[in-house]
């Protein structure tokens, strides 16, 4: 890319650009030593933006391109470094420093899938709960039914023990008075 790329130039707009394409600048620097602007292929201004998609080598490196990169009828395919590369090891931290940061980010979101699925799992020991304090309400009343049930046969045991032991009285009074 480098000298063989040119545009059109201001005659008072020459500015002084370290990575060698100072040909390609159109304006001035601003007080921060910024770029103000640059224009493409097409004569548009080419804004100064940030390499920031996965897989870059140098992520956060500043590029100038043409604006209407993503229209197919016109693509110019200007494209020019700002920014030198960056040396290995900034690489290298940088890599870490997103991974870390993507890291974080994925967090929450993992919280909050954990926090929906204790939150189903929730409602269905609740659900399970309310279907356990009905059935043993049910088994209350049977308990209850079951204890009625054994008092009144056990009242009857009991007057039909009474019933027995008459009739076997009854019996005997009149066994002992056959044979006197």
């Amino acid at each position: 890319m480098g000298s063989s790329i040119s545009t059109s130039r201001s005659s008072n707009s020459s500015i002084n650009n370290p990575y060698d394409n100072s040909h390609l600048f159109i304006g001035r620097r601003n007080y921060n030593s910024e770029f103000e602007y640059i224009k493409c292929k097409c004569d548009l201004v080419a804004p100064c933006q940030e390499a920031w998609r996965e897989g870059t080598l140098d992520p956060g490196r500043r590029f100038f391109g043409c604006s209407q990169f993503k229209d197919p009828r016109k693509r110019c395919n200007f494209f020019v470094w700002a920014d030198p590369p960056y040396p290995k090891r900034a690489r290298e931290v940088i890599q870490s420093l997103k991974q870390k940061l993507r890291a974080k980010n994925e967090e929450p979101e993992r919280a909050m899938a954990e926090l929906s699925f204790v939150e189903k799992k929730m409602l269905v020991l609740n659900e399970e709960c309310v279907s356990l304090r009905c059935k043993n309400e049910e088994a209350e009343a049977v308990g209850k039914s079951y204890a009625e049930a054994k008092a009144i046969l056990q009242f009857e045991n009991k007057s039909y023990g009474w019933k027995k032991l008459l009739v076997i009285v009854v019996i005997a009074w009149i066994i002992f008075s056959l044979f006197k």
